[in-house]
């Protein structure tokens, strides 16, 4: 957990667990400097992780599904060592033809609409600001930070937070108004199998 101080140096906070940088070779980086990284770019393939381990008996880990997603291109690596992606197109085109997930991208919808499809067998990945761990922060950023929003009830959105503290990740929730000052309006809708409703 590492944040942006107004330098725009970063900073770890002091309560940061130096010995949960060990768990680099479990998931299958070569190096703690390779780890350290990815780790901050790897929040779609997080989602997509989750839906491997709910969905399917498919168990890979994170290196590997970054070395796949790196050869469909959906991460390019400049030659400044800047990363754009995760790029909607070529990841649907990946986690379709290997997964057999379905796939529909959002563009410029509400939470609220795209929310409608949310349904058991079908999920949407959210571009969010990866400050909505911290839901009480003033005038978000919008988008850079993806999380699997796989319920939605009573205006609650319900998601999983690869960048969320230990008590708001595996499960957080947010008001769908909370949520949308966090959302860029875009995402990807995944099913199970087969073409996903389209977002309204």
């Amino acid at each position: 957990m590492r944040r942006t101080a107004p330098s725009g140096l970063e900073v770890t906070p002091p309560h940061t667990d130096p010995t949960s940088l060990d768990d680099w070779a479990r998931d299958g980086y070569l190096s703690r400097e390779e780890y350290l990284f990815w780790s901050r770019r790897v929040c779609g393939l997080a989602c997509l992780q989750s839906l491997l381990h709910g969905w399917t008996d498919v168990r890979l880990p994170m290196r590997e599904l970054l070395a796949q997603a790196l050869e469909w291109g959906c991460y390019v690596v400049e030659p400044s060592g800047r990363v754009q992606g995760l790029l909607y197109r070529p990841f649907m085109a990946w986690i379709g033809s290997q997964f057999g997930f379905g796939c529909q991208l959002v563009e410029r919808t509400p939470i609220r609409l795209s929310a409608r499809e949310v349904r058991p067998g079908q999920v949407l990945i959210a571009s969010v600001s990866a400050e909505i761990r911290d839901p009480d922060t003033r005038d978000p950023q919008r988008g850079g930070h993806l999380v699997l929003v796989y319920a939605v009830d009573d205006d609650v959105v319900r998601f999983h937070n690869p960048s969320g503290y230990s008590h708001n990740s595996d499960s957080a929730s947010l008001p769908l108004s909370v949520f949308d000052r966090f959302h860029a309006g875009r995402g990807v809708l995944i099913s199970r199998g087969g073409q996903p409703a389209a977002a309204r």
